[in-house]
């Protein structure tokens, strides 16, 4: 089966420094797409999405590996959304 061409935008996103969070992946490319080429549950990776705590290292080289990017890449994009969830979840009262 042929990669979805998204994957390709994404990367140029990334690579021009346009993506600043793992979530905003998903702005661009469907989930339902993601989900099939991981060969995972949409359940769970909703809960990756909405919890980047729950991305174990082995799902973020494969997203490295359809991305065409190193995995350092990705891991960077998770961390920062750690970061900005872990702001938000500050911010509220």
């Amino acid at each position: 089966m042929a990669k979805d061409k998204r994957y390709g935008t994404i990367k140029k996103l990334i690579e021009g420094g346009h993506l600043n969070a793992f979530r905003e992946i998903f702005d661009t490319l469907p989930k339902s797409i993601v989900v099939e080429d991981l060969g995972t549950n949409g359940t769970k990776f909703n809960r990756m999405i909405n919890d980047v705590m729950w991305i174990r290292m082995e799902e973020a080289r494969r997203m490295a590996e359809l991305l065409e990017v190193e995995g350092d890449v990705i891991t960077d994009l998770i961390w920062k959304q750690y970061n900005l969830d872990k702001k938000s979840k500050k911010k509220k009262p």
